[in-house]
């Protein structure tokens, strides 16, 4: 819906050109995965990295005795261990309206569990926060996706300015809205539930590698370092910041005491929703370390996952802008295939909800409040007048791995 408007900044960014902005070097290809940023510790996993995939393992197996600990504290540990529920939320741009929708008619129900992980992306990684504290902050999330317009989140370059950016878009109201929500005292709520043994993640691209990374946001907020309520933004913001859209947002690292910088973009462009990494066996893991339990996996795509019909005019634009479409709706329909793949092996509960066929509300320009409105209230009701989820992928159910 809105890969018109992204079409558009691209062929336009491709017409005049841009000036090329000075950045601070890059991390050295063979020194990607040793880069960290200065006090932070090891806050975040680059995928298909063997070192960094160890230590998600080790880091998910360190998760068992918080949550053990919790239930003694609680007076529950004589009885079963409670299931494991996980939520996954996609990107998607404005459409995250619906995922905010039936966030919220999810609580309504009395029937939201509290989930041990949170995962998001792009516009997920802005409502992945909020679903990861629970109820008491639906309310800011409707606010964000009912509320907001797009000169609320984004302002335009002037035209001349176009040539010495690296965007079309500034997106300094959309940074200013994240650290009005996202304080201290915010972050301080995600450690306590860091304790607790729950953990929110959210992943960026970084563009120099062309590697996605997933960041620890819970290990971020539990430091106290002062410069991790600033990066606890940057990776969100980062997560949301479509290419020649809107402008990347660079961190600082460093290498065994040299400075570097490294470019982080919307997290959609490596993947369009993830839960954790293939190669990171959840159900081997957990008979190693003996935690026997239910799981369920719950994912909100924020897309139609049903082909839509168009007819496409012949005009750069609209050809530009259904092709972007096409790639993302494929690469999230090959998502949801490999977390599906992936769970059926972990012995996982699969369960998915995405914006339906009947859904057709017009859709003028981006962040239009009426159209996130009736998107919102879609998700609500899918939630609160039957059930959205779907055990298996469109097309894909277990009959399918049989011979």
């Amino acid at each position: 819906m809105a890969y018109r408007f992204f079409a558009f900044c691209a062929v336009f960014i491709g017409l005049v050109g841009c000036a090329t902005l000075p950045r601070e070097p890059a991390v050295p290809a063979e020194h990607t995965s040793l880069a960290v940023v200065h006090g932070m510790g090891d806050i975040r996993y680059f995928e298909g990295d063997p070192a960094d995939m160890a230590r998600m393992k080790a880091d998910i197996a360190a998760v068992w005795p918080k949550q053990r600990a919790w239930l003694v504290a609680q007076g529950k540990m004589n009885a079963a261990i409670p299931p494991s529920y996980m939520l996954a939320i996609s990107g998607g741009g404005d459409n995250g309206a619906f995922g905010a929708g039936l966030l919220n008619g999810w609580t309504s129900t009395g029937q939201r569990p509290e989930f041990d992980l949170v995962t998001g992306i792009s516009t997920g990684a802005l409502i992945a926060p909020y679903a990861f504290l629970g109820s008491a902050h639906d309310g800011q999330l409707r606010e964000l996706y009912t509320e907001t317009s797009g000169q609320d989140l984004v302002m335009r370059h002037r035209f001349f300015g176009l040539l010495s950016n690296d965007s079309v878009l500034d997106t300094s109201p959309l940074r200013a809205m994240i650290e009005k929500h996202i304080d201290r005292a915010f972050l301080d709520e995600i450690a306590v539930e860091y304790q607790k043994g729950r953990v929110l993640l959210i992943a960026t691209t970084n563009l120099d590698s062309r590697q996605r990374v997933i960041w620890n946001m819970t290990k971020i907020a539990s430091s106290r370092d002062p410069r991790a309520l600033k990066l606890f933004h940057d990776v969100m913001l980062a997560s949301a910041s479509i290419p020649g859209a809107f402008p990347p947002v660079m961190i600082d690292v460093e290498v065994a005491d040299e400075h570097f910088s490294e470019m982080h973009v919307d997290g959609g462009i490596s993947t369009q929703v993830f839960i954790y990494p293939p190669s990171v066996n959840l159900g081997g893991l957990a008979r190693a370390h003996d935690v026997q339990r239910k799981r369920s996996i719950y994912i909100i795509m924020n897309e139609p996952i049903v082909q839509q019909w168009a007819e496409t005019r012949r005009h750069i634009v609209d050809i530009v802008a259904r092709s972007l479409a096409t790639v993302v709706h494929n690469q999230g329909i090959g998502d949801l295939f490999r977390i599906y793949l992936t769970t059926m092996r972990d012995n996982i509960d699969f369960n998915v909800a995405y914006i339906p066929e009947s859904f057709s509300h017009p859709y003028p320009m981006v962040f239009n409040n009426d159209f996130m409105r009736a998107l919102y209230a879609c998700g609500y009701q899918e939630m609160t007048q039957g059930s959205p989820w779907k055990s298996h992928p469109p097309g894909m159910d277990e009959s399918i791995l049989k011979n």
